[in-house]
């Protein structure tokens, strides 16, 4: 588990991962949290800014100011006003490299007749690395493969983009049920289980399941279609079914 980077003005915090891993043309979730600890103060606007070491901003409520690579891409998924300032940028670039910066500007209710403008200290992302292509998935049976019981057979992958999980096919008809796990430092877990009962036919047959993964065109040769969502399938052979 990557380390969890704390910056503290008082007892003022936020709190993002020291890393975070993103497929090129997938998208990418950034944790992201903040603490405000003082009570009795009514806190009437929330600025959450992200930004890059040269102060380029790539996140800000008002899209003027959004450099112009990053305009388009870039939101954030969590509620800020309760403590969550998550970035998500889709589609990921190869150029899209750390570190990156956070802070919130908090406007407070000082009395009934004035407010003030509180900034949480910077935050930083240590390194956003961008990989060029995605994890291979792995296929596990956890029974004893036995003629005419049941069995469950599972495919699962780690991802970055919640909001756009693999979909999975099996070379084996069966029920099927979709699972997702949050891991640590932007990362989840996507799980396809398959439970099928074997025949003496499925003897010595593979066993397979692809993952089928949203990505972008990047503005190549192909300027009609840049941009648009483009479906890779990656296929995994990994088990070969002994049936007693």
């Amino acid at each position: 588990m990557q380390n969890m980077k704390h910056f503290i003005t008082s007892t003022r915090t936020a709190t993002v991962p020291s890393s975070v891993k993103g497929i090129n043309g997938s998208c990418v979730v950034i944790p992201c949290s903040y603490n405000y600890p003082e009570p009795g103060k009514q806190i009437t606007g929330y600025t959450g800014i992200w930004h890059t070491k040269t102060n380029d901003v790539i996140y800000h409520k008002d899209k003027n100011q959004i450099k112009q690579e990053f305009k388009g891409r870039t939101e954030l998924v969590g509620d800020i006003t309760q403590k969550n300032c998550s970035l998500k940028i889709d589609p990921l670039r190869q150029s899209d490299r750390g570190p990156f910066y956070f802070r919130i500007e908090l406007v407070v209710n000082v009395d009934d007749s004035s407010n003030t403008t509180q900034q949480i200290n910077k935050s930083v992302l240590c390194d956003l690395l961008v990989l060029t292509g995605a994890p291979q998935p792995t296929v596990s049976v956890k029974e004893e493969v036995v003629e005419g019981q049941t069995v469950s057979a599972s495919c699962s992958v780690s991802h970055s983009c919640p909001s756009s999980p693999p979909e999975f096919t099996w070379t084996h008809s069966g029920e099927k049920h979709f699972q997702s796990q949050q891991l640590t430092d932007g990362q989840w877990k996507a799980t396809s289980v398959l439970t099928f009962h074997p025949t003496r036919a499925d003897h010595n047959k593979p066993l397979s399941c692809t993952k089928k993964v949203r990505y972008y065109s990047m503005c190549h040769r192909d300027r009609e279609n840049c941009g648009a969502p483009v479906y890779l399938n990656k296929k995994v052979s990994v088990i070969q079914l002994l049936v007693i």
